[in-house]
Parts: structure tokens; C-alpha cells; sequence
């Protein structure tokens, strides 16, 4: 063995062994032109075999097969594994042969590895040979008995441990394994799942890689949104390429009729479009419509309309909830009633209950771990079978619902079969009135669609404008006028030097926090109705105040002001002509520090 390089010092074994078993179950998260890994067979040295493998027999017989006589290597040095691997804690003496899936695959093909793993280290052989996706040496991660890993060759002592291969090994592969050996084990009470467990990982990245080719360039060439297309155009795409293979995957399992789907608060539509492009059937419903629907062409239906508890829809058997924030808990409850074989497919976001913001139920949990076994414990009262799924998106809630009906997993209780199974919702779905004794709380069995629902608010149709240039010109001028006249009496601040003003007060800097304890409670409040706040308002004034890590000081005039109030869309070079009265002028206790030809506004009417 050659020694390529050798970390720093790790607490354990144990630590070790659970760094392997990541590398060895997720290399793509380091070989970022993998899409996965396809295993074909797990097995086990012989039980009279050198598990340490002192002598290195078993690495030098496994170093001399080529692809053509790994079946009978394996058949005459190994035995069939009694369990998978995944399911023991010891993983030491396990022989498993897979495939590496690349992500491009017009380019590369599948690489055959063998990793063979001992107490002390896991070899990792290339049966394939030559490959772009992955180092072709032959190569281990040992850990010596200073708890230090070590990488290192097999092979002659003139082996090349300059290869490009190499040294991704020791520039890349090394330094990660080390860094999960020295984490801190993740606390047991999160929701842990493993990325695309519910797919086979091999025909989602075919689907992927065909939907990217096909839609990826032109829409985001055609996006009229002010959304970054980069990231909703593949985010979409990638969710579609899930559903699209989930849905393979059941017409393989004798699905009786093709899918039919509604996406609940569908937003741009974009899921919708390429869902119907693939050719199923399906409509998109949002309470607003989008700039980009008309774009769509005839084949993708969308309709600008509120989904309210009535709504029933049997015509669809899937439900699709994308990040759909207040329908979120509403949509498995309105496919339950609405057919009694429904299934639904959640993505969710912002965390909504019934009737507003959802509030943690789990102390030791995020606010998005605690939502995830709120809408799980939300579905099995529903009489759905409940899987999570990580997607691979560019968002950090990647967590997915997929719903199916009881009995389709063995689950107990009513299956879909059952004539009362489409009355079943869960207990916490109480219905609001006048009096709080009288609020109706629906359980399973009650049979009256007619239910009150003053509780349920649809989202508006005409999205409200929340940048604070709404509220009222006079609460936006005593605002202003305020912070401003608190800055002036804090202590000056030291800055460039102002023509004939030697003694022109340029005010001090504060912080935020200390700004909002100027305004009075209702104030306060009607700020929080608006995005972003007091941090807002300020920010509107720009041609008053400058905002710098929460700090907020005068935005001094000089000659040099237009730069700085210029918009961030707007060439520097193009300076707007004189419109708006010069605050400075009409408010400093001096003045402004410029003279009316000099200053960029109005000085006087």
C-alpha cells in the first residue's frame, strides 16, 4: 500500500465506521458527477475468512479481476449476506458490488465498483477500469491505531499519486470523510431522510436529464417573472421528474388507469406545464393568475380561482401540494374527500394549520421538523399511508409527503376500500363560531359535508402590495421626520469634508433596535404588517438615511450622493433629472449643506 495522505485525529472507531458508511451510501455528495448509486449485489467473506485481511490476499485476488470475471470472483471468495448491510451496526466483512450512476448520462456510463469492507478500512475497486466519474486505482480508507485516516494505493511503489484521480482522492474525498468522523452525531429526534429513497434513482436521473434537455434553456430563456428562473425552472423540473417516476413506478406495479392530477395553489404553473407536456392529464388552480400562464399554450389548463373546504374534485386521483403555505393541511383532507382511492403528493414550506400560522408542538424540534409529523400525524388520520422523501432541489425544505391509500401499504385501520373511509378526518379540524361552546369539532363517521367554515379564509385574488409605500403619507412623513431628528441628536459621526458648512450637523448612527423603540405600539403594529418593517421604510427613503448591517445613519448630500441613491438596477452613468424636493433643505435644522445647483433635488418649490 502507498500512503497518500492522513488526517488529523478522530475520536473513535465508532466515529470512523459511521463516516464510512456515508461515503459508501452517498458518494455523490462528494462526486458531484454521480446521480447515485445502483447496488447489484451485497455479500460476506466466507465465515473462516481474514476479516483484517493482514496479508492483503483478498485485495490482491479482487486487484486482478477484470469486469468480465467479477461474477465468479465473488461466487467462489464470498457467500450470500443473510441482511443488508444498512441493518446492523457492524458493517466490517461485508463484500458490495454496485454501480456508480452518472448524472450526464449522454456522456458517461455506469462504473462498476466493489467495496470491500474490514475492521480497519474499506477498499474501494474499480472494476470497470478507466472512467470519468471515478478514480480508477485502487484505493482505502484505513484507520491506524492513532485514530487517524489514512489514503492510501495499492499497487507498485511507482504507482503515479499525482493522477488527477489521486489527488481528488486526497484533495476531496479525505478531507470530507474526516470532517463526518469529527462531526457531532445529529440529534435522534429529527426527522432523518435519505434523498430519493421512495424512486429508483436510476430511471429519476434518465427522467431528469431528459426533462432539463428538453424544457431547462427555453424557459428559462422565455421567464417574464421577476423570479429567478435558474432556480424555479430546475426546482420544477426536478419535482416533476419525482412525480413522473413515482408514476412509472406504479403502472409497473399494475396501476389499473394512468394518472390524473390537480396542483392546489399552483403558483407559475410551471409543474403543471410539464406534467401535461409529458402527457398527462391534469389542471393547475391558483387564486391569482401569473404573467407566465399565457405563455403555457392550450395543452396546460390553469384556472384563477380559490379552493375553499367545499371544493371536491373526483375527476384526479393525485393531489399535488407544492409549496402551496395555507392550503398545505387542507389538500390531503380535500382529496379524501373527494375520492375514496386518492393520493397525495405535499412539498411544504411555510408551515400553515387550518386556520393560520402553524404553531410548534415539539419544544426540542425546528418549526419545519415539528410541521413535517404534524402533516404525517395529519395524513394517517386521514386513512393515507404516509412516506417521506428528501427531493434533490435547490431549497432547503426538500422534504416530501407521499400519500397513498391505507390499505395500499398494509396500514391498519380503514383502507381505501372501505365505504366509510372518505368521512374519516382527523380530530383537530374544529370549525370556529361566535361561540367558543359551540364550535364543531369533526371526527371520523360524521357524514354532513355542510359543515361552517368561518374559519377558512382564502388567500386574495390581487396580491397585496406590502412594501410600505401603501400606508399613509402622513404616518410615512412623522416616521421619517422622527428617526431623523433622533439621529441629529446622537453623537456626529467623523465624514468627508462639506463647502462653507465646517459646522453642518451630519447627525450619529443607531442601530435598528434602538430606531423602533421611538414608535408607539400601534405603530409598531402596522409595520409588522408590512415586509420587512421599519427596515423598509428606511430603506425607501434612501435619498435620507443610509442602512449598513442594520445601522442607519443621514445620507449626507454631496456631490458624490447621486451614486449612492442611484438604483441598484440603473447605470451610474445615467443620472435622473430633478424631480423630488430636497429633504435636507426643507427639514435640517441648517439647511442643506449644498447650494441649489449643486444638490440632485429641489431646493424650494
Amino acid at each position: 500500500w502507498v500512503p497518500v495522505g492522513a488526517s488529523k485525529p478522530i475520536a473513535s472507531r465508532e466515529c470512523f465506521q459511521t463516516a464510512l458508511r456515508v461515503w459508501i451510501d452517498k458518494p455523490h455528495t462528494i462526486n458531484r458527477r454521480l446521480a447515485g448509486v445502483k447496488p447489484r449485489s451485497e455479500r460476506r467473506l466466507p465465515p473462516g475468512g481474514s476479516v483484517p485481511d493482514e496479508d492483503d490476499s483478498f485485495v490482491r485476488r479482487l486487484n486482478a479481476v477484470d469486469l468480465d470475471a467479477l461474477p465468479s470472483f465473488l461466487a467462489d471468495n464470498t457467500v450470500p449476506a443473510e441482511r443488508s448491510w444498512k441493518e446492523g451496526v457492524q458493517v466490517a466483512g461485508f463484500v458490495l458490488e454496485r454501480d456508480l450512476l452518472p448524472k450526464q448520462i449522454d456522456k458517461f456510463g455506469p462504473t462498476r465498483e466493489v467495496v470491500a469492507v474490514f475492521d480497519d478500512c474499506a477498499v474501494f475497486r474499480n472494476v470497470s477500469g478507466a472512467s470519468a466519474i471515478s478514480p480508477s486505482v485502487t484505493y482505502r480508507l484505513r484507520l491506524s491505531p492513532d485514530n487517524r485516516i489514512h489514503l492510501e494505493l495499492f499497487g507498485p511503489e511507482s504507482v503515479d499519486v499525482d493522477d488527477s484521480g489521486v489527488t481528488w482522492l486526497r484533495e476531496h474525498v479525505l478531507p470530507k470523510v474526516a470532517r463526518w468522523a469529527s462531526s457531532e452525531p445529529i440529534n435522534s429526534k429529527q426527522v432523518l431522510v435519505p434523498s430519493l429513497n421512495q424512486v429508483c434513482i436510476e430511471r429519476y436521473n434518465a427522467i431528469y436529464f431528459n426533462l432539463k434537455k428538453k424544457h431547462g434553456k427555453h424557459l428559462c430563456k422565455i421567464w417574464p417573472e421577476t423570479t429567478d428562473p435558474l432556480k424555479f425552472v430546475y426546482e420544477d423540473i426536478s419535482i416533476a421528474s419525482y412525480l413522473l417516476t413515482l408514476w412509472e413506478q406504479d403502472k409497473d406495479e399494475g396501476a389499473s388507469e394512468p394518472p390524473t392530477f390537480v396542483d392546489v395553489g399552483c403558483g407559475n404553473g410551471l409543474l403543471v406545464y410539464l406534467l401535461a407536456a409529458e402527457g398527462y392529464k391534469g389542471v393547475g388552480i391558483d387564486v391569482r393568475k401569473r404573467k407566465i400562464w399565457d405563455l403555457y399554450g392550450p395543452k396546460t389548463t390553469l384556472l384563477e380561482q380559490a379552493i375553499t373546504p367545499e371544493v371536491r374534485l373526483p375527476e384526479y386521483s393525485w393531489w399535488i401540494g407544492n409549496h402551496s403555505d395555507e392550503l398545505t393541511p387542507w389538500i390531503p383532507y380535500l382529496a379524501s374527500r373527494s375520492r375514496p382511492d386518492a393520493r397525495v403528493f405535499l412539498l411544504p414550506c411555510c408551515p400553515f394549520g387550518f386556520h393560520g400560522k402553524y404553531q410548534r408542538q415539539h419544544g426540542n424540534m425546528s418549526q419545519y421538523q415539528s410541521y413535517l409529523l404534524f402533516l404525517q400525524d395529519l395524513c394517517r388520520g386521514l386513512r393515507f399511508s404516509v412516506q417521506l422523501d428528501r427531493l434533490r432541489i435547490p431549497s432547503t425544505k426538500r422534504i416530501c409527503l407521499v400519500c397513498k391509500p391505507g390499505d395500499a401499504a398494509g396500514d391498519a385501520g380503514l383502507g381505501a376500500g372501505s365505504p366509510t373511509a372518505w368521512k374519516s378526518v382527523p380530530d383537530r379540524i374544529r370549525w370556529p363560531s361566535a361561540d367558543p361552546e359551540e364550535s364543531h369539532t369533526e371526527t371520523a363517521g360524521d357524514s354532513n359535508d355542510g359543515h361552517t367554515t368561518e374559519g377558512f379564509k382564502p388567500r386574495e385574488g390581487v396580491e397585496a402590495v406590502r412594501n410600505c409605500t401603501q400606508l399613509d403619507r402622513s404616518f410615512l412623513d412623522s416616521t421619517v421626520d422622527l428617526i431623523a431628528k433622533r439621529l441629529l441628536q446622537a453623537e456626529a459621526t467623523v465624514g468627508e469634508a462639506l463647502p462653507d458648512c465646517d459646522h453642518w450637523n451630519r447627525g450619529g448612527v443607531m442601530h435598528l433596535r434602538d430606531l423602533v423603540q421611538l414608535l408607539t405600539e400601534e405603530d409598531l403594529q402596522m409595520l409588522k404588517s408590512q415586509c420587512g418593517g421599519l427596515q423598509t421604510l428606511i430603506r425607501n427613503h434612501r435619498h435620507i438615511f443610509l442602512v449598513e448591517k442594520g445601522l442607519v445613519s443621514l445620507n449626507v448630500p454631496s456631490t458624490e450622493t447621486r451614486r449612492r441613491i442611484q438604483s441598484k438596477r440603473g447605470p451610474a452613468s445615467k443620472c435622473p433629472p430633478r424631480k423630488k424636493q430636497c429633504w435636507f433643505f426643507a427639514h435640517h435644522p441648517q439647511g442643506c449643506p449644498l447650494t441649489a445647483d449643486s444638490c440632485h433635488f429641489l431646493h424650494g418649490p
